[in-house]
């Protein structure tokens, strides 16, 4: 009877001890489970104390190719809006200076003859262009501003002219493009042309391309098509370091609206292959009105043109617009839409980040800001928060937080909303600790643009090269010099 009772006691005792075992150790598993985020922060050498952001305009046009206004005009309104960086950006026909006239391609100009007037392309003047590069130019309100511009070198909008939809990039930096007319669909001989010649470029507006019509309202909201994804994301990874990235929202987004979601899908065909391309926004404007349509905030230690190379290069800048089409349909990312006829695009009150934390070991980011209201974070392409009626000028996500509407994972990006307009952080990559990611294969795209390239080259090399009448068309109607 003792003895059974000893085992009895016994037995409880070891029952008890598992149960109380179990109490500690069953939530110590579950913690387990939960993954410790290595979070890659592209702003992590921003000194935010220190540090300036300067606006700047990456895409815009002059009457060199088809725009309404001369270069002189051109930069007197950037001048005036507050712009402390401008790349001019013609249709195949590459900046020289602002106080220099370009090489000009006259059947381009003749082309949008109601825009260009076919008139002499006004350049500044070597006094002008000093005093706009330092600051001393008076704006039109008669003011002086507390610092000059930069002129950034070699600006080009290539493939000028392809058929049936535009599939348009600019180039910086290199001698690479002047009067090339491009061919249907081919990003990819630009993109390594100027990677080539030791410069940089971006993709621009792709919905142009990917949807062909002025509204692709159709597909918001849904996934893109593989063949697209897999065409530009083997871009950057081929052309890494050079092809920095592509347009996510630009003038009016009328042909950017559905770009944001091609944008992450290539993040995750890109990032597992140790690849991030940027997201950038910019005006493309022809116009006075449309300058100030979207920009970029770049942020820079000194004011020189090697630092903006390297923010450039390294995601050191926030993207900003005043519209957006976008509206959230599936789940995807989307923005709330902005009526764009009601949005004041002079404002200068639009969103903008001053401050990026990233509490490694809490998986916890904080941002700070102003003129915002509302923050979405964005992942894969899936919305995953969205946190409204912020007047605080702060918000944070939680990685681990059980609010959220599906698990982050590759990457995390966010963007702030305010009543001026929207502004777009660039991604931050989330590694789990310990974990590697597994390499994504990206194949070759092979269609149309690829035979009609191959086919105009041949065309090109066994009859055209050699044709005097060809040679002083390319020189005479493209401003290409085919003896050089």
């Amino acid at each position: 009877m003792k003895k059974a009772s000893r085992r009895f006691r016994k037995g409880l005792s070891v029952f008890l001890c598992l149960l109380l075992m179990g109490t500690v150790i069953v939530p110590c598993a579950a913690a387990e489970t939960e993954p410790d985020f290595v979070i890659e922060n592209p702003y992590e050498d921003v000194d935010w104390d220190t540090w300036n952001a300067y606006k700047t305009q990456l895409h815009c046009h002059t009457t060199a190719s088809d725009g309404f206004l001369t270069i002189k005009e051109l930069i007197q309104a950037s001048y005036d809006l507050g712009y402390d960086i401008v790349a001019v950006t013609d249709h195949g026909t590459i900046n020289k200076g602002w106080d220099t006239a370009p090489d000009l391609i006259p059947l381009v100009r003749l082309v949008k003859y109601e825009r260009t007037k076919m008139a002499p392309v006004v350049p500044l003047t070597a006094e002008e262009y000093q005093s706009y590069l330092d600051g001393t130019a008076k704006t039109t309100n008669g003011t002086v501003r507390a610092n000059g511009m930069l002129d950034v070198p070699k600006g080009i909008e290539l493939n000028m002219a392809t058929p049936f939809a535009d599939c348009h990039l600019t180039g910086y930096f290199s001698d690479y493009g002047q009067g090339l007319a491009g061919v249907y669909g081919d990003y990819e001989t630009p993109s390594k042309g100027v990677m080539d010649a030791g410069g940089i470029s971006m993709l621009a507006h792709v919905g142009e391309y990917v949807y062909q019509n002025h509204t692709a309202d159709q597909y918001v909201g849904q996934k893109v098509d593989e063949y697209y994804v897999n065409k530009f994301a083997r871009i950057f990874l081929d052309c890494q370091g050079s092809s920095l990235g592509m347009g996510i929202n630009s003038a009016f987004d009328d042909f950017t609206r559905c770009d944001r979601i091609l944008y992450d899908q290539i993040l995750q065909k890109t990032i597992p292959n140790g690849v991030v391309p940027w997201g950038f926004t910019f005006s493309d404007s022809h116009s006075f009105n449309t300058v100030n349509e979207a920009y970029t905030m770049t942020l820079m230690p000194t004011f020189d043109m090697d630092t903006f190379r390297s923010s450039m290069e390294n995601g050191h800048f926030f993207s900003v617009s005043h519209h957006s089409f976008g509206v959230e349909l599936n789940g995807m990312e989307e923005i709330p839409g902005y009526d764009h006829d009601k949005v004041d695009n002079t404002r200068n009150d639009t969103p903008m980040v001053t401050k990026i934390e990233v509490d490694e070991e809490n998986d916890v980011i904080r941002i700070e800001g102003i003129n915002f209201n509302m923050i979405t974070w964005v992942s894969n392409g899936n919305v995953i928060k969205r946190e409204t009626g912020i007047t605080d000028g702060k918000a944070e996500i939680d990685l681990h937080a059980s609010d959220l509407l599906d698990d982050p994972e590759l990457f995390l990006r966010f963007y702030i909303v305010g009543d001026a307009g929207i502004c777009y952080a660039n991604p931050m990559v989330l590694h789990v600790e310990g974990e590697d990611f597994e390499p994504v294969d990206v194949p070759e795209t092979h269609d149309i643009s690829t035979a009609l390239r191959d086919l105009v080259t041949f065309l090109d090399d066994l009859f055209f090269q050699h044709s005097i009448i060809v040679r002083l068309f390319k020189k005479i109607a493209l401003g290409y010099d085919p003896w050089a």
